[in-house]
């Protein structure tokens, strides 16, 4: 059996659309019920999908509780504990974007300039001029992966944001810039080349620099997979990496390196870490309140479309502001999940090293019982 994606984005959206704007300084939390149901569902999963670890993070409003499952090294029989570091995948988007906006409101970026200004090696495109803000909306027109995710993609390192973007430079747009919403990891990677030239330092300095370190933010980083990481988490997977069929034992996974996406899916991190990351969008602390509001103002097309996607976040409510941001990330033995709801004031995230049975499909799953459980007390 092979597997495909289910529709997380227009099943969520229908399902929450209706929900109400939020109050960002809203004060109301979970009550011990609802925390138990949300840990309980990421036992479930670990049980059904026969993981091999997990770790979990929710904050109820008032304090951070926590899940280690399983093993971060399954050979060794090294357990999961809080420091373990995962790889988060996708949720390296939320930092990217992060890291535009913090450059945008000390005005080293101008997010309408087109890209080919601060990255000349990105060609101008026949179909018009991309900005920094339509990236961070996904409605530049940049494509995502095609059949390019061979043996050899995931054994090519690359040392720059800059390099890497020879992946797809040359590539024709799949829409003109501004009319169409379309997901695309390399956008995001663009966004990365323009963040480095931007503030004349390395992307990943950068998002150390100004997100991680002032978040206190101590098991988060960049992977480099040519080096050594303490408490990082092997990958294992019931899923074949490259004809995604279904296998009837576990395997392991060999390294793979992902710095062809340096800025849309090569981070490592905790969910406690994660967590704490969400919670800078609850208030204005590190973040100001300008950023926090345009992470949840909606991008919108040239025809007035509104986009699921804004500043490496997925919006759920599309008729006014969004009553949850959800960040996620999957790949090959990596699934990583961060929800952040302003209204009630909660946070939750969970990374596992196991693409179980269902592989990325879990993550429906997970997405529609998080919601539940806290929507229960609006």
């Amino acid at each position: 059996m092979k597997l495909s994606r289910l529709s997380t984005l227009k099943m969520m959206t229908a399902l929450l659309c209706s929900w109400g704007a939020p109050s960002i300084l809203a004060q109301s939390a979970l009550d011990p019920s609802q925390t138990t149901a949300m840990l309980s569902v990421l036992e479930t999963t670990f049980t059904e999908q026969k993981m091999v670890g997990m770790q979990g993070a929710i904050y109820d409003g008032k304090q951070v509780h926590t899940l280690n499952l399983g093993y971060a090294d399954l050979e060794h029989q090294v357990p999961v504990d809080s420091s373990t570091r995962f790889e988060v995948a996708s949720i390296t988007k939320a930092f990217t974007g992060l890291g535009q906006l913090m450059l945008a409101e000390s005005g080293e970026l101008d997010l309408d300039k087109p890209v080919h200004e601060y990255v000349p090696e990105f060609p101008q495109k026949p179909e018009g001029p991309i900005t920094t803000r339509q990236l961070s909306g996904a409605i530049g027109g940049i494509r995502h992966y095609q059949s390019e995710r061979d043996v050899e993609f995931y054994a090519t390192h690359y040392d720059s944001v800059i390099d890497a973007l020879d992946l797809f430079k040359d590539d024709p747009l799949v829409t003109a810039p501004g009319t169409e919403s379309h997901y695309s990891s390399y956008g995001f990677n663009l966004m990365a080349a323009v963040i480095e030239r931007a503030s004349g330092q390395p992307f990943t300095e950068v998002i150390t620099e100004k997100v991680i370190v002032p978040m206190g933010l101590e098991n988060t980083g960049f992977n480099n997979v040519q080096l050594p990481l303490p408490n990082r988490s092997r990958h294992y997977t019931f899923i074949d990496l490259f004809s995604r069929e279904v296998l009837p034992t576990l395997h392991v996974l060999p390294t793979l390196d992902h710095s062809y996406n340096m800025g849309g899916g090569n981070m490592y991190s905790t969910a406690s870490d994660l967590v704490s990351f969400g919670r800078q969008l609850l208030e204005p602390g590190v973040l100001s309140e300008n950023i926090i509001a345009q992470i949840n103002a909606t991008h919108t097309t040239s025809t007035g479309e509104y986009s699921e996607f804004s500043d490496g976040w997925v919006m759920f409510g599309m008729q006014g502001e969004p009553q949850f941001l959800m960040a996620g990330g999957s790949y090959p033995g990596t699934l990583a999940l961060l929800l952040v709801y302003p209204e009630i004031n909660v946070v939750a995230a969970m990374v596992s090293n196991t693409w179980g049975e269902a592989g990325p499909n879990v993550m429906d799953r997970l997405i529609m019982e998080w919601a539940s459980a806290p929507g229960n007390s609006l």
